[in-house]
């Protein structure tokens, strides 16, 4: 793997941890990959754990902004409903990768994730 390839790898490892229900977990895990070279599994073990959760809860809290900013239905279900729009938002956040900058544009990727969810999944 060419230092290049690591450092994408790291970057997509650490995106996905910072999604995921126990992000210290995800990376301890992805530390156990022995297909990544030793120096990343070394990194990926040795982050500051509660750094790694407390990054996860501002990632999640900005995209739950951009996203009650975006979209005034969201924003009514939250407050109408806000358990069911909290676990929602959660299924949306570990299934959907970030990669909105604006509010409107997290809205209409919740908006397609809500449409294409199966029954089961699919928020109220």
């Amino acid at each position: 793997m060419t230092a290049a390839q690591a450092h994408a790898a790291f970057e997509r490892i650490l995106a996905e941890a910072l999604r995921a229900p126990d992000p210290v977990a995800a990376l301890h895990a992805a530390a156990a990959d022995p297909g990544l070279p030793a120096a990343l599994r070394k990194a990926l073990m040795s982050a500051n754990e509660d750094g790694v959760r407390l990054s996860a809860l501002l990632v999640a809290r900005l995209r739950f902004e951009r996203l009650i900013h975006g979209s005034p239905e969201a924003a009514r279900w939250f407050e109408e409903d806000p358990a069911a729009f909290t676990a929602a938002f959660r299924r949306y956040h570990q299934a959907v990768p970030a990669s909105s900058f604006f509010p409107r544009s997290e809205a209409e990727r919740f908006e397609a994730w809500w449409c294409a969810a199966s029954d089961t999944d699919r928020p109220a």
